[in-house]
């Protein structure tokens, strides 16, 4: 409605944590997932944490995934807090602490690069190069944290051949992300075509594709060029 103004009151977790703050507005298109949109920030965000109490365990998952990406480029505490806990234990008060941290992440990302064009907000993308394109041409059988969860995997695996990161903390995520019952496998597609969805990513750049790589967990990750040769030998190895 062209610039409405709209309260964001998210009900899911991924959306707590992550897509109802920062403004961005998207469609899917056929070509590509959020390829249509544009910048409007939200009035205000009311988070109530008792609507995760009416979500399926696949709906936390996946909000959890986008939960580990901060854990990853950000909050070494809140990627330990989840490796202390199992799914089932993760109480409501857990879950207030989770998403006020996430929250507050993503605030400051969005603070020094609201519309995403300093290359600051991008570190917001962990995982996402990758997952977006499993998202796309699994026709959405598999959800949002479900690739995005893959993703990951793929840029710590790219990171950790380049020194970023140690094989040690590539494991973490490795293991944090099975551990919570997300695939760390890519699914039955087509390689070629995923390397063809991913290269209509925004962060691809002159025909080269790029992917926020990690540099520790808890640490800023770096953008990074990334050799098609690469990508196509990281999603045989996953």
């Amino acid at each position: 409605m062209r610039g409405i103004d709209v309260i964001q009151i998210p009900t899911t977790l991924l959306a707590m944590v992550d897509s109802s703050i920062g403004g961005k507005t998207a469609v899917n298109h056929p070509k590509g997932k959020n390829l249509v949109g544009r910048f409007h920030q939200p009035s205000q965000v009311l988070i109530d944490p008792v609507f995760l109490e009416t979500l399926p365990d696949r709906e936390i998952r996946s909000g959890l995934a986008e939960v580990i990406k901060y854990g990853v480029i950000a909050d070494a505490q809140l990627f330990e807090l989840l490796e202390s806990k199992d799914l089932d234990a993760l109480s409501l008060e857990d879950m207030v602490e989770i998403i006020a941290r996430c929250a507050t992440t993503k605030a400051y990302y969005v603070e020094k690069d609201e519309e995403d064009r300093k290359g600051i907000r991008a570190a917001l993308n962990y995982g996402h190069t990758l997952g977006h394109a499993v998202e796309s041409l699994s026709k959405h059988v598999l959800n949002h944290g479900e690739g995005v969860a893959i993703g990951m995997i793929a840029a710590a695996m790219i990171s950790k051949e380049n020194d970023l990161m140690s094989e040690t903390e590539y494991l973490r995520i490795h293991n944090l992300v099975e551990k919570y019952k997300l695939p760390s496998k890519i699914p039955a597609l087509d390689h070629s075509e995923l390397i063809e969805v991913m290269h209509r990513d925004k962060k691809a750049e002159e025909g080269k594709l790029r992917f926020v790589l990690p540099t520790g967990i808890g640490r800023e990750p770096v953008l990074r060029y990334v050799e098609d040769e690469t990508v196509k030998r990281v999603l045989e190895e996953i």
